[in-house]
């Protein structure tokens, strides 16, 4: 039996840490609900942990995630830290000197998931609140370069769950030669494209981000057809896409080992 009462205030603050790893990029106001503390309390731990380095705000949408600190808490990497702590510094690098916006893209269910992006701090923005955003991985860049280079079994799961949801944007699951000729070309490129369909007034190109051999997510820069040709944008951004995709990679990986 205690000896002491328990600290309230303590509880609580674990209480917000455990919602915001449970669910990861919740606002405010969503993490009051879902622990029944009022908002101010629940904004003022939040601050509190911020200041601790265990919880970040984006600076996207003002979702709050857990960062790496919180591996002091396990023996594990948390994946979902690796976003905002080492992926979005990054984008926002990169961001700055290519100024048209980067999509930071991972899977979801038979989709992928808008996890960041720099349309803020893109002069070239011009689609905004997409943090959260679900996008067709048959229609995207994005997607093509996650299935292209993703596990072979793991693939084929992802397909098969395409097959029987029914959905329009899994049409093409259905058409086995599409499918390879895709897998072939991103392959062949080294990089997913786009160049029309989903989003058509805009074009684009994704790479692959590798936890050591196995890639965790797709790294898009989107441009407007009206203002750059798919080819001056292949020559001028590829290379830096690259660059920074094995720069996310690398330190995703160094991180998770120790």
């Amino acid at each position: 039996m205690p000896v002491f009462k328990p600290v309230r205030a303590l509880e609580r603050g674990l209480d917000i840490l455990q919602a915001v790893n449970e669910q990861d990029g919740m606002r405010t106001q969503d993490i009051a609900r879902h622990t029944e503390l009022p908002r101010a309390t629940v904004f003022r731990l939040l601050e509190t942990l911020e200041g601790m380095g265990f919880v970040s705000q984006s600076p996207s949408d003002d979702t709050w995630h857990p960062t790496l600190r919180c591996n002091l808490l396990s023996s594990g990497f948390l994946d979902k830290a690796w976003v905002g702590q080492i992926a979005m510094p990054e984008m926002t690098k990169l961001g700055k000197k290519i100024l048209w916006p980067l999509d930071l893209v991972t899977l979801a269910d038979a989709a992928m998931q808008i996890r960041e992006t720099t349309h803020k701090i893109s002069p070239f923005s011009f689609d905004v609140g997409m943090v959260g955003k679900l996008i067709p991985m048959l229609h995207t860049a994005g997607g093509h370069a996650y299935l292209a280079f993703c596990p072979d079994d793991e693939r084929e799961a992802l397909l098969d769950t395409m097959r029987r949801t029914g959905k329009p944007e899994h049409e093409l699951a259905h058409d086995p030669v599409a499918i390879q000729q895709i897998i072939d070309r991103t392959r062949t490129q080294g990089f997913g494209t786009r160049t029309e369909g989903y989003k058509g007034h805009t074009c684009s190109i994704s790479m692959p981000v590798y936890q050591e051999s196995r890639p965790i997510a797709s790294l898009t820069v989107v441009c407007l057809k009206s203002a750059i040709g798919y080819d001056e944008m292949v020559r001028k951004y590829a290379h830096r896409l690259r660059r920074t995709c094995d720069m996310i990679g690398a330190e995703v990986t160094r991180t998770a080992a120790i």
